[in-house]
């Protein structure tokens, strides 16, 4: 895999995963089915199956995290710190959620022309994490679309 970089001047946390409700909701229910079963020679396997599958993608997002520093985008995942994309080589981004079973990831429009993939009429996912830590009470992503003149993911 690459090498890990390090970041340039000021760094903003713009999410981080929380692995404990992703391991604790999901295993709680894991539990309760296993109760279930042995009480009641019942199991529903489709839930099973999700909260199997849910504790999996929480592990494998354990570490996961998007920075923001003077230069562009970081992400932080399994490999290390990776840089993803520069200021002036996004168009536009926000955060897409993917569902209470399998987090958030930062959506990125590249400037480009109309049919480049990904461009500025289809994103790619940057950096997925689970679920965003608790909202601090200053979010800095308004205030960095705004500095490098770049829109949010529902702006004209």
């Amino acid at each position: 895999m690459g090498e890990s970089v390090k970041p340039v001047g000021e760094v903003h946390v713009l999410g981080q995963s929380r692995v404990w409700p992703a391991i604790a909701i999901p295993g709680v229910i894991l539990v309760v089915m296993i109760v279930v079963k042995v009480v009641f020679d019942l199991l529903n396997w489709t839930v099973l199956a999700f909260g199997a599958a849910s504790i999996i993608v929480a592990a494998t997002r354990l570490r996961n995290a998007v920075f923001a520093d003077d230069l562009g985008l970081l992400v932080r995942d399994r490999s290390g710190l990776r840089r993803s994309y520069a200021w002036d080589e996004i168009e536009r981004m926000g955060w897409d959620d993917a569902g209470m079973m399998w987090g958030s990831s930062l959506a990125v429009y590249p400037r480009g022309g109309p049919y480049d993939v990904p461009g500025p009429n289809t994103s790619i996912n940057v950096g997925r994490i689970w679920h965003p830590g608790r909202r601090r009470s200053v979010d800095p992503m308004p205030e960095l679309l705004t500095r490098h003149g770049i829109k949010g993911l529902f702006d004209q």
